[in-house]
């Protein structure tokens, strides 16, 4: 079972032995070099991508509800939306609702527009099993601004804290 524990009071996931921060605070999170997801609208679609470097490669991506029983963050959920890769890959960005990346299969096709004021979690997951999430809401995510780290920045900001641009 998956469970979520508090880091300077922030959610992490914690899969077995290994913990997984959904992205929130910099004090919970590795050096570099460090993972985690970026989340912004494409026009009118919502685009998710990892934001590390190096890119890690992953086998999959899923978006579910924020559903929590007490402090934990429960990950069985149905997936609203998902897609998997048969061999692990660099996915880049992912629109959600488009087409799927090359080697991409979408096992879970978006039903039905994501409600603007929910929150949801997206979830990759690394070849190695890891799954960094990130927690959203889309109506956030007006005018270029992106969901990275745990805050809502603009394109600029993101563009100046992502691990890419520190290289």
């Amino acid at each position: 079972m998956t469970n979520a524990i508090a880091c300077a009071g922030r959610r992490l996931l914690a899969a077995g032995a290994v913990v997984l921060a959904l992205p929130a605070v910099s004090a919970c999170l590795p050096s570099e070099p460090y993972s985690t997801i970026a989340v912004s609208m494409d026009g009118s679609a919502l685009q998710v991508r990892m934001a590390d470097c190096p890119a890690s490669e992953v086998k999959g991506a899923r978006i579910i509800p924020e559903v929590m029983n007490g402090n934990l963050l429960d990950t069985h959920v149905p997936a609203l939306w998902q897609v998997s890769f048969a061999e692990p890959t660099v996915a880049g960005a992912i629109t959600v609702g488009d087409a799927v990346p090359d080697g991409g299969t979408l096992d879970v096709a978006l039903a039905v527009p994501l409600d603007p004021a929910t929150e949801y979690v997206v979830i990759f997951r690394y070849s190695n099993d890891g799954e960094p999430a990130e927690v959203f809401k889309p109506a956030e995510l007006h005018d270029g601004r992106v969901r990275f780290s745990g805050v809502y920045l603009s394109h600029e900001e993101f563009d100046n804290r992502s691990a890419c641009s520190k290289q």
